[in-house]
């Protein structure tokens, strides 16, 4: 099943603003805990992504 474009570039983005309300707002180690995983996992997405593109892109020029 393939995601609409919007969708699939917005999960991250959801989950680092999850992981930063699950920190805020209940004042547990638990949620803070899980909140800082989700936020991490978000963000490293994003990262991944990031490099991918920039690879792609650097050998889309040398062909």
């Amino acid at each position: 099943m393939r995601l609409p474009n919007f969708v699939y570039e917005s999960y991250p983005v959801i989950y680092v603003f999850a992981g930063i309300i699950a920190m805020s707002a209940v004042q547990s180690y638990l949620s803070f805990l899980s909140g800082l995983l989700l936020a991490m996992g978000g963000i490293s997405i994003l990262f991944m992504r990031r490099n991918y593109r920039l690879i792609k892109n650097q050998l889309s020029h040398l062909t």
